[in-house]
């Protein structure tokens, strides 16, 4: 159990968290009425002032809350909450238009709607603070270019590259700075998944009204950013609204920049009209951070956390730390955290015993294509002797098609790698990764059979 201040300290980087989490409105109505009671290794205990708001809390947003906290500390705990009876007199005292705005609130189960289609802004995300390396070079350069010219050079912007390297980032960056420059710019950041939800309710209340309020409020935006189009892929009517919208904004110079995990090409079931406009503008990839940038990075987020870590920590976690810069993001959290708490000092011996769960070696390729050949083998009841064979029956060469495809796009492997692995020449496993491509994005049955073998491969 920590005192007094340790809590008062952990409650106001929550409450920060928690800023971000919930819209404005939501914040204020509900946040002041919690304190944080009590925190140890693995519970918080929030008291909250106000009966009607505890049961609320209690039953919509304590997902939310018990997020921010592992967010903020680095590791999960148990979030509980309760009722301050001595001091539930909060609703009595409110002025009677507040309270209605509180009531209206509830009526509509939680849901807010913030009122504004701007950008909501997560200023800490800036060009400044963005560490360059050569694995995201170009990304920054484009985005920078953009920030100063919206809608004049690199229109639309497709940045794309794996979970957790900083695409978003650069898109808040890009958003602040245009704001920055020009406060009255129309700036809207969404999800793609914000946008579907968004277009299927609009559709689904089969108000012309509504449909037109929502193609209005992209239509009219200066910059449009949204992030993980990847999921765009095989949604129709969500392709169609969003090529009209492209096309308008496109059209009247307007800034459109998307990020995805894969480039438009690789992406499936994207119709080809879609794709021929996101390819137009300028396709910017980011890469994994290398040793260099990676210790880079850690010093940085250190300072920023207010962590001191020793040259043999930034060694050892540069060095363990791969996937990307959320791990990075997260393990700082966990270790400033656990020092925190039981004011141990941060050594590499401590990193490796509390990161244990997080940090994993690199597996070998000889392991990766071991475990790709069994998965296939196993799905098509093929034996992996007879994939690598010249046997050419039509079971055992969709197979060895898979096979392709699932190693280049589960290993660092090239084509030309492949094909040394299957004995094969590059013409013909070029052959095998364009078949299965193509039959990818006209099945969708098998495009889901192909992702759940991707899905299902540990390596």
């Amino acid at each position: 159990m920590k005192n007094d201040e340790s809590i008062k300290e952990i409650w106001q980087a929550v409450k920060l968290g928690l800023k971000d989490a919930f819209p404005a409105f939501a914040y204020d109505l509900w946040v002041p009425s919690l304190e944080l009671s009590s925190i140890d290794e693995s519970r918080a205990v929030l008291s909250c002032r106000s009966a009607t708001k505890y049961k609320i809390i209690k039953n919509r947003h304590i997902d939310t809350i018990s997020h921010v906290f592992g967010e903020v500390l680095g590791y999960p705990v148990a979030v509980d909450i309760i009722l301050d009876e001595e001091e539930d007199k909060e609703e009595e005292k409110k002025p009677e238009p507040e309270r209605e705005r509180a009531r209206e609130y509830v009526r509509r189960d939680g849901n807010m709607d913030s009122g504004t289609d701007n950008y909501v802004f997560h200023k800490e995300y800036t060009f400044d603070n963005f560490i360059v390396g050569g694995s995201n070079k170009f990304a920054h350069a484009a985005c920078t270019a953009v920030a100063n010219n919206p809608g004049e050079v690199y229109n639309p912007l497709f940045i794309y590259g794996q979970s957790g390297l900083g695409k978003t980032h650069l898109m808040y960056a890009v958003a602040n700075e245009v704001r920055r420059q020009d406060p009255k710019k129309k700036i809207i950041y969404v999800t793609c998944e914000e946008f579907t939800n968004e277009l299927i309710e609009a559709l689904a209340k089969k108000n012309p009204m509504v449909n037109s309020a929502f193609r209005e409020k992209y239509r009219q935006a200066d910059v449009l950013l949204i992030d993980d189009v990847q999921f765009i892929g095989g949604k129709e009517s969500m392709q169609e609204e969003f090529f009209h919208t492209f096309n308008e904004l496109y059209d009247n110079h307007k800034q459109i920049i998307l990020t995805s995990d894969r480039p438009p090409k690789e992406i499936n079931l994207l119709v080809e009209r879609l794709r021929f406009r996101f390819e137009v503008g300028l396709l910017a990839d980011i890469q994994p951070p290398d040793m260099e940038l990676r210790s880079a990075i850690i010093m940085k987020k250190a300072e920023t956390a207010g962590l001191s870590l020793s040259p043999e920590v930034v060694r050892y976690l540069s060095d363990k730390l791969k996937s990307n810069i959320r791990q990075i993001e997260g393990s700082l959290k966990r270790l400033g955290a656990i020092s925190f708490l039981s004011g141990e000092e941060i050594t590499p011996e401590m990193a490796a015993r509390c990161l244990s769960d997080i940090v994993s070696e690199e597996l070998p390729l000889s392991v990766k294509i071991s475990r790709v050949m069994e998965a296939v083998s196993d799905k098509y009841g093929i034996e992996e002797s007879d994939i690598r064979s010249k046997k050419r029956t039509s079971d055992i060469t969709w197979a060895r098609h898979v096979a392709v495809y699932i190693l280049r796009k589960k290993t660092d492997m090239s084509l030309q790698d492949i094909g040394t692995e299957l004995k094969r020449d590059h013409s013909t496993i070029l052959h095998s990764y364009n078949t299965i491509e193509r039959e990818i994005s006209t099945n969708p049955p098998f495009a889901a059979e192909i992702n759940e073998l991707l899905n299902e491969i540990d390596i």
